[in-house]
């Protein structure tokens, strides 16, 4: 293989392995823009899950608080009466 040739093949391969280095370089500054991209949407999704979560905490014990008020009035919602044990019936078992 005479020289001219040789220095033709070796510019051809660097040049080739270069254009591949210079890829993948890009992509991955593409892939770091794209996980910070969804790093930022996961912290927004986590907050919103955290009110909501917050919000249905609240709402449980008001609920809570409601159905205990009810029952210490001895009356629930659904007609049962409540007696001291925490046993529910539409009867009366006194008789």
């Amino acid at each position: 293989m005479d020289t001219p040739l040789a220095m033709v093949i070796a510019a051809t391969i660097t040049g080739g392995f270069g254009f591949l280095a210079a890829a993948i370089n890009k992509y991955r500054k593409e892939n770091a823009v794209d996980h910070a991209v969804v790093i930022g949407i996961l912290r927004l999704v986590h907050k919103s899950q955290q009110r909501t979560e917050d919000k249905v905490d609240r709402v449980d014990e008001r609920l809570t608080r409601h159905i205990e008020s009810h029952a210490s009035e001895g009356m629930l919602d659904n007609g049962r009466t409540v007696h001291q044990d925490g046993a529910e019936t539409t009867s009366d078992l006194s008789a």
